[in-house]
């Protein structure tokens, strides 16, 4: 959705260690680069759902349940992308 309205949110230091360009992100090819890429962004995103959840039962009782629903929506989201 975002490279469709010429965005990319990514960091550009780690798409150039793995060979990738704004370009690459903007053709939506994917590639054995990409998919290198990708694993080590979404190892990434795992650990700071990991991080959410442990600090979930940190809050107050009002607030745990749309943190909660948020965390089990956007982890369905990298399940998905993963596979």
């Amino acid at each position: 959705e975002d490279t469709r309205r010429g965005r990319i949110y990514l960091p550009q230091d780690e798409l150039a260690q793995y060979g990738l360009s704004d370009e690459d992100i903007f053709n939506g090819k994917v590639t054995d680069k990409w998919r290198s890429f990708m694993k080590k962004q979404i190892k990434r995103a795992r650990m700071f759902f990991q991080e959410a959840e442990n600090g979930v039962t940190e809050l107050s009782r009002a607030s745990r349940w749309p943190v909660w629903a948020s965390l089990l929506l956007y982890r369905q989201i990298l399940d998905e992308i993963e596979a």
